[in-house]
């Protein structure tokens, strides 16, 4: 009887093992860097150990550049309790300050201050095609991330 426990023991260890990187590739160490594929092929931004990542992406031509927040590995849109936040571009003759907004969609349910997409509006985008910034501060789900540098388009 004894061998029979040991069996479904161990094909409930297989299992589980099987099922443990949720159908994602785990061949990997959060500590070793390692790149997420934008969805809308913007800058990806990583926050903390991969807690979350953000995605920036300029419309030069309107002059506003899209923030989307994302769960790790940038597989869902992850809502933050924010109506604003701001990034620091450093541009070749000084700072300029971009305010993302919150953006309310009636078709996701997302308001503002419950949303994962923010726009930030300026007219310098209009001839600057990469930039370094820093993101001062954001909260994303109770964790408050400080002094996050990227470059656009690179990310981070």
């Amino acid at each position: 009887m004894m061998p029979f426990h040991f069996l479904i023991l161990a094909v409930l260890v297989a299992l589980g093992q099987a099922g443990c990187g949720g159908g994602h590739d785990h061949d990997h160490s959060h500590a070793e860097p390692h790149y997420h594929e934008p969805p809308h092929g913007g800058a990806g931004v990583t926050l903390g150990d991969e807690a979350a990542h953000i995605e920036f992406l300029v419309d030069a031509g309107a002059g506003s550049v899209t923030a989307w927040f994302f769960t790790p590995h940038m597989e869902r849109y992850l809502r933050i309790q924010a109506e604003s936040f701001e990034v620091l571009a450093k541009l070749p003759d000084g700072e300029a300050r971009l305010t993302f907004r919150a953006v309310a969609n009636a078709g996701t349910g997302e308001t503002v201050g419950d949303t994962s997409q923010f726009v930030a509006k300026a007219d310098w985008l209009a001839g600057v095609e990469s930039f370094d910034a820093v993101l001062p501060e954001v909260t994303v789900r109770g964790t408050v991330y400080r002094n996050v540098a990227f470059n656009y388009p690179k990310g981070n």
